[in-house]
């Protein structure tokens, strides 16, 4: 919205002109009114007006004056001034500040009120249209060259104090969305993040696939609590926006503060490294500062653990393995809060992986586990402890002596073969054997129709894209073997009880 200020020194005039229309229906959020040219400053640095409507004549500070004063230091805000006949020489130095309208006092009306307001508006949205156009291509710069340029920018004559739209400090957000599903176009979701949270002046922009940087401008107040207070409410409206327009969830770190060009790459590294530690929590997040690592005796005790999962996989005691994993990475590498830790967990536990997968002889398992390791640092270490539990699955299935060779190679297939549109009758050809043959045979070593295995498979796929985030849900049905979109939302949530665009 539009913030107004009201600066009339009169009790019964400024009553009667913040009753002549709906300033809400209009687009505008009046801000508390001031009765002199000295309140009428103090509240505009306070609230950051974009138009005031003032008297010229005041005691104590005149509208003069004080628009004076705000035009140094707010240097966009847009004014009407409410004048007399017998003003004349105040309005012609009016003229000269730059005033953008003048009205009658006496005459005064919604019509004219309302006329002279959107003049102003339209002025506002032209002004911010070019600053915007500036300042994201300056951003750009400085979010992709970093100091160098932050040089560039200074050499080119742009001044300090005056990078964005507003004076004084920036607080700088590194965003990253959990998933991305819903199609919306950059410019479309800049503008609709300006009209969900139009009471913040801020700048969005998009770094990379899936990340966002917001600069807002710092609440001017004194108290560190208000200040908190506002920064906390803005997140979670951002959280919210995202949700609704990208239908994702957002961990938003807080970069350090931003009061001209140079500091631009300092904040967003400090973003940056904080944005790290989401992986660490379950689902949105606000992170603010760097979490407290656990201490070196259970760093040891983790270390210790991750040996014994790895004998337990040595001796092909998955169910064990499965559980401490679980245990390990959703709940003591999240309270141990160490990127260190994690990466030395993570390779170790591949090392013993690895090693049964040569045991075992299992084609293309070093790309599963380099997969693993790759993403290990942008998912959550519950998605971690469920890609090794994916790998258990397969480790099992080629080492359990409950199935025969035949049942392991109809196993081996499906898994190469899952993406394309493969059955019992192609999966008998290619091992030779009667589809009735391999029908019964499956179902009495594995317990589940040959069907629902290959469905099992397909859905457990597909939880592992929808996880990534990076594709959108018909290419999903595509990459795991669905011809219609229709169908696979229907088995998967007859699989899952979520449909794919409920599911994290």
């Amino acid at each position: 919205m539009i913030k107004v200020l009201v600066v009339e020194d009169m009790d019964i005039t400024r009553e009667d002109i913040l009753g002549l229309i709906d300033w809400e229906q209009h687009g505008f959020e009046l801000l508390p009114s001031a009765r002199n040219g000295k309140i009428g400053l103090e509240y505009a640095l306070r609230y950051r007006p974009d138009i005031i409507l003032t008297d010229i004549k005041m005691p104590i500070m005149t509208g003069l004056d004080m628009m004076q004063e705000v035009r140094e230091r707010i240097p966009g805000t847009r004014f009407i001034l409410l004048t007399a006949y017998e003003e004349f020489e105040y309005a012609k130095r009016a003229l000269k500040m730059g005033t953008q309208a003048f009205i009658l006092k006496y005459e005064i009306d919604s019509q004219t009120l309302l006329r002279e307001l959107n003049k102003c508006v339209e002025a506002i949205k032209k002004e911010r249209c070019v600053e915007d156009i500036t300042t994201r291509a300056r951003l750009d710069r400085l979010l992709t060259k970093g100091g160098d340029g932050a040089q560039e920018i200074q050499s080119a004559g742009a001044a300090r104090d005056s990078f964005f739209p507003w004076l004084g400090k920036s607080i700088l957000l590194d965003i990253w969305c959990l998933k991305r599903r819903n199609e919306i176009g950059e410019d479309n979701l800049q503008d609709a993040l300006q009209e969900e949270l139009r009471q913040f002046r801020f700048v969005c922009m998009k770094v990379k696939d899936r990340e966002y940087v917001i600069f807002l401008e710092a609440p001017d107040s004194h108290s560190q609590m208000e200040q908190k207070r506002y920064l906390r409410r803005f997140i979670l409206s951002v959280q919210e926006a995202f949700d609704d327009l990208l239908d994702t969830q957002t961990a938003v770190a807080v970069g350090g503060e931003v009061k001209g060009s140079r500091d631009i790459p300092a904040a967003k590294k400090a973003g940056e490294e904080l944005l790290q530690y989401r992986i660490f929590r379950k689902g949105g997040c606000i992170l603010e500062k760097k979490p407290q690592e656990g201490t070196d005796e259970q760093k040891q005790q983790i270390i210790q653990g991750l040996e014994e999962i790895g004998e337990a996989v040595r001796r092909e005691d998955y169910g064990n393995a499965r559980s401490s994993i679980e245990t390990l990475y959703s709940r003591e590498i999240a309270q141990a809060g160490s990127i260190d830790l994690l990466k030395r967990v993570t390779v170790k536990l591949s090392y013993y992986f690895r090693q049964k997968g040569y045991e075992v002889r299992l084609q293309e398992f070093d790309e599963w586990l380099d997969r693993v390791c790759f993403n290990m640092l942008t998912e959550s270490v519950d998605h971690t402890a469920e890609r090794f539990g994916y790998l258990l699955d397969i480790l099992q299935e080629h080492t359990d002596r409950r199935y025969s060779r035949k049942v392991r190679e109809a196993m081996a297939y499906i898994r190469e073969h899952y993406a394309e549109d493969v059955g019992l009758n192609e999966t008998a050809a290619f091992l030779d054997v009667s589809p009735i043959y391999l029908s019964h045979l499956f179902k009495k070593e594995v317990a589940i129709t040959f069907s629902a295995y290959i469905t099992r498979l397909r859905i457990e796929k597909a939880k592992e894209l929808l996880r990534q985030g990076d594709k959108k849900i018909y290419e999903i049905s595509e990459l795991v073997g669905y011809q219609t979109v229709q169908y696979f939302t229907k088995v998967f949530k007859r699989e899952t009880g979520k449909t794919p665009g409920e599911f994290e």
